[in-house]
């Protein structure tokens, strides 16, 4: 009888050993499993993350840039985070005979979105070597309509163009006006005189922008 009990209470703890053991190994295997799936999602995750930074670095290597003023071809250019002015004045072209260089930093670096407006200096006539024999001469129609007479007295020893006299010619030579903004100009000026340079952007269609290309241009 003793040997029995004795045998049993082997066999019992025989049997709960090895349960504990089958026990250990599953939970083991459960544990590796668990381990290698963690792994593998931390690796997908940092591969999204990689392929995030790849994009957002190829979408910065480009930037537009849109420069205009007295350059050969006025436009929008797409360029290199990187690039200087002067790298973007050659791919338009390169700059007029007429580009005032002294008002702009050719070794600047240019921005995305940036509006760049060569300003233009005024030539006057009588340094373009053209006289009467092969110039243009005046037409026999006059100056234009509501233009005082230009002279030199219309101008400052520095060459400025004095805005209360100049021509319509004269005027379109300053950078960002035109046909239109030169009329609209002549016309203030028949009912009200410049008093002062400020008193441009008082003129439709003159703001900020363009009367700080021509502030070192003009005079009153």
């Amino acid at each position: 009888m003793k040997e029995n009990a004795v045998n049993r209470i082997k066999s019992f703890a025989e049997d709960l050993i090895s349960d504990r053991r089958r026990l250990v190994r599953i939970l083991l295997i459960i544990l590796i499993l668990l381990m290698a799936l963690v792994l593998r999602i931390h690796e997908s995750s940092k591969s999204d993350i990689t392929i995030e930074d790849n994009t957002s670095a190829s979408s910065s290597d480009e930037i537009c840039v849109d420069i205009g003023g007295a350059v050969v071809k006025p436009g929008v250019y797409t360029v290199g985070p990187d690039t200087r002015l002067y790298e973007v004045i050659e791919l338009a072209g390169g700059l007029l005979s007429n580009a005032d260089t002294d008002s702009i930093n050719r070794a600047e670096y240019v921005e995305d979105g940036e509006k760049i407006i060569i300003p233009s200096r005024y030539v006057p006539p009588e340094s373009t070597g053209e006289d009467a024999a092969g110039g243009d001469m005046p037409s026999a129609e006059g100056p234009d309509e509501g233009a005082a007479p230009s002279s030199s007295a219309d101008q400052s020893a520095g060459g400025l163009i004095n805005i209360n006299s100049a021509s319509k010619d004269e005027l379109k030579t300053l950078s960002g006006i035109g046909d239109v903004k030169a009329e609209k100009i002549i016309e203030y000026r028949k009912s009200s005189r410049f008093r002062k340079k400020e008193d441009i952007k008082k003129v439709e269609g003159i703001g900020d922008a363009i009367y700080n290309n021509i502030k070192d241009m003009i005079t009153v």
